[in-house]
């Protein structure tokens, strides 16, 4: 019968080999989970989109200046005045989808 594990001890294996760097076959042993059980692991996990690696920061010309924003091949551009919080629930939208 499979011994059952908890969420965190899953999580802790996937820290382990993601965040340290910790090999797989390490980390299960110091565990105490099978290296198969361990790959399943981490095939299983959700996938997670990469952070961007950096933002371009230009300097706005005079005011009344549009902002643009890109997200993969998708642009935006909002002028002054423009709601935060839908800009930010269309960037999340736009990275889930790429």
């Amino acid at each position: 019968m499979r011994k059952p594990y908890s969420e965190r001890e899953r999580a802790e294996l996937i820290r382990a080999v993601e965040d340290r760097g910790e090999p797989v076959a390490g980390a299960a042993a110091r565990l105490g989970v099978q290296v198969s059980t361990a790959y399943r692991w981490l095939r299983a996990r959700p996938a997670q989109s990469p952070a961007p690696a950096f933002a371009l920061v230009v300097a706005a010309p005079a005011a009344g200046a549009r902002l643009r924003v890109q997200v993969g091949a998708a642009a935006i551009e909002v002028e002054p005045g423009f709601d935060v919080d839908l800009l930010r629930a269309v960037v999340a939208a736009l990275e889930a989808t790429a």
